[in-house]
């Protein structure tokens, strides 16, 4: 059995201490673990490790739910194995088409094993039809289409210089100064970019490095554009875009 990687995500250090505990013991095969405590940590780390599986307590703090991390990666290819104290949201997370489990606190050994088991078993399945699709190669479109009530805006990612999420909306900034409003979030799009030229520096933004003058690591991290603008670099993408850029 190959090893597989696990992001836990709850709000309360005792409950992700209890479920590493479980896991160390009873699962050997997920000998790697990432945790987070709210919904920017754990976007921040999807995207510095895009983990397997993910174990996310569904209420968060700050009156946030782990559906919001979701939003944020939405073609995730991650198993997904809900914890809450609360049969609630049972609906919500039975529609979810990624759902390995719906645990509910407090969680025993016993049913984690068996919701890793499925976990596992649903990657081992994508990963072998993935395999015998391997000489299909992705292709990636020369423009984005961006259908509003009475128009279709095309935009071609030359002309791109970043892409900053707003909610459950994306903006794109365009080298002429204008932006458009897409009503599809930032995950979308960035199945839809040449990740060899589009990088996520944030979990708000994707620039296009075409347009990246220089970084600046003297004022926090920030990548200055041709536009003048300054984005942030999240913390956790800083080492990642130094080797994507072969400076390190």
């Amino acid at each position: 059995m190959e090893n597989f990687t696990v992001l836990i995500v709850d709000d309360e250090i005792e409950n992700i201490d209890l479920l590493k505990v479980y896991l160390k013991k009873h699962y050997k095969s997920l000998n790697t673990v990432y945790t987070a405590g709210n919904v920017n940590e754990a976007i921040d780390q999807y995207m510095e490790h895009y983990p397997d599986i993910l174990i996310l307590d569904i209420e968060l703090d700050n009156n946030t739910t782990c559906f919001q991390i979701l939003e944020n990666i939405p073609n995730t290819t991650a198993q997904i194995i809900f914890v809450t104290s609360h049969k609630d949201y049972a609906i919500q997370v039975i529609n979810s088409v990624k759902t390995a489990a719906y645990l509910v606190k407090p969680v025993k050994p016993t049913d984690l094993i068996i919701a890793l088991d499925k976990a596992v078993s649903n990657i081992e399945t994508n990963n072998a039809l993935s395999n015998s699709n391997i000489d299909k190669q992705t292709h990636y479109l020369d423009y984005i289409a961006i259908p509003s009530s009475n128009k279709i805006d095309i935009i071609h990612p030359k002309d791109i210089v970043y892409l900053q999420a707003e909610g459950r909306y994306t903006i794109f900034h365009l080298t002429n100064g204008n932006h458009k409003i897409a009503s599809r979030n930032l995950g979308e799009y960035e199945k839809q970019l040449d990740p060899k030229l589009f990088f996520r520096i944030h979990h708000s933004y994707i620039v296009n490095l075409n347009m990246v003058i220089n970084i600046n690591k003297s004022a926090g991290n920030y990548c200055e554009l041709l536009n003048s603008k300054a984005l942030p670099i999240a913390k956790r993408r800083q080492e990642k875009l130094h080797k994507f850029l072969k400076i390190k």
